[in-house]
């Protein structure tokens, strides 16, 4: 062992046969949200939105009725192929290791679990590119079909649960019943102390099942606050981001389910890929809203 020397050299090293394993793993939207199949690369689905109503409206007595229509449109995402190759070294593959019996198994599954790491990400913070003959197509994140209702109207100033309460009804009055909310360590700490609303912990039976949520009580209705590791990587995020959404309308589009293949051997190794071809779907841009430059 480099560093250290002992007298008789005939000592065998000690070394604990087994392994910790840190898993950095955030699948929490990938994993509880429909997946819907895809057959081709651009993923369009369409949206016919019910106009809210914004004044009183009369009709006067024995006039024509006014007739007013509205087309229904697309949103349109496109999918990504997702692959984390494995390769390993015959000499390594032969050798004996500590903690694992089989090098190329192991590897296979560091690397099943980076490629659900990035599903999760591309699926809440992806930004589409559609690609090219050189260039990959990445898919447009969830967070990338809430336009109507983004703000940055909170820039540079702590978030308050009067300002939570606020974004959760802005989606309301919209129309749109949020249930979940992804913040990043900051923010959720944020909530964690908010005095007003009822934040508490769920039972622990129930956090078996979905991981560390805490429900809140606002104003506009019960809703699930995530910690995520991946939502202040939404571009222009600058501090921290805040993500509320309706979780039934969030799906994972599926083209090609992961999979593991063998790669073509030329050398003295084995190498292989995880691979699956997938994309992020929302029925209804209403149905996200991103609030940005939180503090």
């Amino acid at each position: 062992m480099a560093g250290y020397s002992y007298g008789d050299v005939s000592m065998r090293e000690d070394l604990w046969d087994d392994i910790k394993d840190l898993d950095a793993l955030e699948t929490y939207v990938s994993t509880n949200s429909e997946t819907v199949p895809v057959d081709n690369k651009i993923h369009s689905w369409v949206i016919d939105p019910i106009t809210a109503t914004s004044s009183q409206a009369g009709t006067v007595e024995l006039a024509d009725t006014t007739y007013a229509m509205t087309n229904p449109t697309l949103l349109t995402n496109t999918t990504q192929i997702i692959e984390k190759g494995v390769k390993v070294g015959g000499t390594q593959q032969n050798t004996d290791h500590a903690g694992y019996a089989n090098k190329f198994a192991r590897e296979k599954l560091k690397k099943m679990k980076e490629w659900k790491n990035q599903l999760e990400l591309s699926v809440v913070a992806g930004s589409l590119v559609s690609g090219t003959g050189t260039a990959a197509r990445t898919m447009a994140g969830i967070a990338g079909f809430a336009s109507t209702l983004t703000s940055t109207l909170a820039s540079g100033v702590s978030l308050t649960s009067d300002m939570f309460n606020a974004w959760l009804m802005n989606a309301l009055e919209a129309g749109a019943s949020h249930d979940t909310v992804l913040v990043g360590a900051t923010l959720k700490t944020r909530i964690s102390m908010f005095t007003q609303g009822n934040t508490r912990n769920i039972d622990a039976k129930d956090a078996e099942l979905v991981g560390r949520v805490d429900v809140y009580d606002s104003d506009g209705g019960r809703v699930k606050v995530i910690y995520h590791r991946y939502v202040n990587s939404i571009s222009d995020a600058v501090t921290n981001a805040l993500v509320t959404y309706i979780s039934d309308y969030v799906a994972v589009g599926v083209m090609d389910e992961v999979h593991y293949e063998d790669r073509a051997i030329t050398g003295y190794f084995k190498a292989g890929s995880i691979v699956g071809e997938y994309t992020a779907q929302v029925a209804n841009e209403k149905a996200v809203a991103v609030y940005k430059n939180v503090q």
